[in-house]
């Protein structure tokens, strides 16, 4: 069952179930049991379906969609195959800045390309000492004659391995001023100076890789920085408030297919002569699977309202998307426990996959504790 705040979001669902049944289906279980790497040519036919500049503005190449019918997208791709959601949301996070902080020449430059799915753009904001604790960049770019020459690592980058370019978030200046403040730059990966690397083994969400950027003695014409210096803090955590929105729809997905599965699992499995639905313990773990889910979907969709209003929505995004991943998390432990050891094999459901999937919204975009953290000091200040 899908509850609508608006009428557009039935016409968002319809899409990406017909591109699923298309696209995603076939492919999604080869795709996370492939050798590691950046599934190019599926990620292009997402871009080409109109699911990667989804809310991109019209003037750049994106559908501008609202922010309430972009986690729409998210939620029912996430539905299908997790992964396939990550890469669709990855590059509007990417571009976030560059959208609403870069000069009008910046936005030409990269919009049109990120928003097709002919570039991949990354968010290079995560380093070694520098995760929850955002602000501790060790990324620096100095200034010599007209250029940036920067020297750092980024870990736990989104495309980081396979990007066109990213939005670079590091300190501006020389170690020995004292500490900069964060400042971003828009950094192209075909330059030399610039490595990226693919992080292995992932545990989840394995056809949206993770990668590690190196920059030694790279170079970039000062014209990159994005918006003012000193500014890169600001533009990363207004970036988050609204990716977070996407991770709790990510969330959303993930339940609602754990719950459908449960369902229709505990319908035909037979055990002691009738179907497990007619068994109390596990109608008990569906009905708390059904409100965990809904209660994750009402606080996704409040948050996507306030952001489409221009309402400021930094506590809210962080309880949806605190709520969401613990919700799917929960959705999809009881769906595991209801199939069993058919849970538990994949090559018997999709449950083991879920289950793989879910574990990492309760860390990136900020971890549970973080968002905890968020919405005490929001109530407190």
């Amino acid at each position: 069952m899908r509850y609508n705040i608006d009428p557009r979001q039935q016409a968002v669902r319809d899409r990406v179930k017909e591109f699923a049944e298309k696209e995603i289906n076939p492919v999604f279980r080869d795709l996370d049991r492939a050798l590691e790497k950046l599934p190019v040519e599926y990620y292009r036919k997402l871009g080409k379906a109109g699911m990667i500049g989804f809310a991109m503005p019209k003037e750049y190449g994106g559908e501008g969609r609202s922010n309430i019918e972009y986690i729409t997208l998210i939620e029912e791709l996430a539905y299908w195959d997790p992964a396939t959601a990550l890469l669709a949301a990855v590059p509007e996070l990417a571009v976030y800045p560059i959208i609403h902080f870069a000069s009008d020449e910046q936005k030409k430059k990269y919009l049109p390309a990120a928003a097709s799915g002919e570039k991949i753009p990354a968010f290079a904001l995560t380093e070694r000492m520098a995760g929850s604790d955002a602000a501790n960049q060790q990324t620096i770019a100095k200034i010599v004659g007209n250029e940036f020459v920067i020297n750092g690592e980024k870990i736990f980058i989104m495309h980081g391995d396979a990007c066109d370019f990213a939005v670079l978030f590091c300190r501006i200046g020389d170690e020995d001023e004292g500490r900069p403040k964060v400042s971003a730059i828009i950094i192209d990966a075909d330059r030399p100076g610039f490595k990226g690397f693919t992080l292995k083994h992932k545990m989840g969400m394995r056809a949206a890789t993770t990668g590690r950027i190196e920059l030694k003695d790279y170079k970039i014409p000062v014209s990159h920085q994005l918006g003012e210096v000193g500014k890169g803090f600001r533009y990363a955590m207004a970036t988050l408030d609204g990716a977070r929105i996407g991770v709790a729809a990510q969330g959303v997905g993930i339940a609602q297919r754990a719950l459908d599965e449960a369902v229709s699992y505990a319908k035909s499995r037979i055990a002691f002569g009738a179907p497990i639905a007619k068994l109390q313990a596990i109608q008990w773990m569906i009905a708390d699977m059904g409100t965990h889910l809904e209660a994750a979907r009402a606080l996704t969709y409040k948050a996507a309202q306030m952001q489409d209003k221009g309402e400021k929505f930094t506590i809210e995004a962080s309880q949806a998307k605190l709520f969401a991943s613990e919700a799917a998390r929960f959705c999809v432990d009881r769906a595991m426990q209801i199939h069993g050891g058919y849970g538990y094999i994949g090559e018997f459901s999709i449950i083991e996959k879920l289950y793989r999937d879910q574990r990492v919204l309760e860390i990136y975009e900020g971890t549970s504790e973080v968002q905890r953290l968020v919405i005490a000091g929001n109530y407190l200040r």
